[in-house]
């Protein structure tokens, strides 16, 4: 099966696998890296994914990794479903 992750940016950090599965799972089409935005600081984060945001095409989703924040795509006609997924799995907060 073809890969529907692309990785904008050439790194082999752990988000990458994040994406690759989610990417994996029936109700997203694709999974799309945007922006990489250098982090400084030691803050720990609460989940992998600090924001979920509902878009046109699916999901806007923040990842969270150790020198980075990583601004991702995916793109989906479930949303909701989606976002609970990620929940379930522990990458994204739970809703209160």
């Amino acid at each position: 099966m073809r890969r529907r992750t692309h990785h904008k940016h050439s790194s082999g950090k752990d988000y990458r696998r994040l994406l690759d599965a989610l990417a994996g799972h029936p109700a997203v089409h694709r999974v799309a890296t945007g922006r990489v935005t250098p982090r400084m600081g030691s803050g720990r984060p609460v989940a992998r994914i600090s924001k979920v945001r509902p878009v046109q095409s699916g999901l806007s989703i923040t990842i969270n990794t150790e020198g980075a924040i990583v601004d991702a795509y995916v793109i989906t006609d479930r949303p909701d479903e989606v976002a609970a997924y990620m929940r379930e799995r522990g990458w994204a907060q739970r809703e209160d």
